[in-house]
């Protein structure tokens, strides 16, 4: 199962009001209909709250976005050049969810101390081993 999950903020414009959206993926079924968008529903609540936050006409909303990825524990750790004009993306990633916990460690062997045997008069000697 993996560690990380990620996914990436991206922009349509360069402008002010520029419109971010998360892991949005679109499926092309022909080169004569427009794609259809098929964004996983984990995701797609992100994009529902951008569209939200662009609604109210308050620009930017970067760092409104920026702050509502981060409550739910992702981490910028890259921006990127997505090829598409005026495209840009920044990554984020955290812990992957169901994730399976780290097994324990065993417990560490403790130093073999020397054996002790007790002689006949209460006193310990220590047992010499041979090399």
């Amino acid at each position: 199962m993996p560690e990380w999950e990620y996914c990436i903020l991206t922009r349509l414009s360069t402008g002010v009001d520029t419109k971010w959206y998360v892991n949005r993926i679109f499926s092309h079924v022909s080169q004569t209909e427009m794609p259809l968008e098929v964004t996983e529903d984990r995701y797609g609540h992100y994009n529902q709250q951008f569209e939200e936050l662009h609604a109210s006409k308050q620009f930017p909303i970067l760092p409104a976005a920026l702050n509502l990825l981060g409550a739910d524990g992702w981490e910028l750790i890259d921006d990127m050049n997505t090829g598409m004009p005026g495209g840009e993306g920044l990554v984020f990633k955290r812990p992957a969810t169901g994730r399976r916990t780290a097994a324990k460690k065993p417990p560490a062997r403790r130093k073999e101390a020397a054996a002790k045997r007790t002689t006949g008069r209460g006193k310990a000697t220590r047992r010499r081993y041979a090399r």
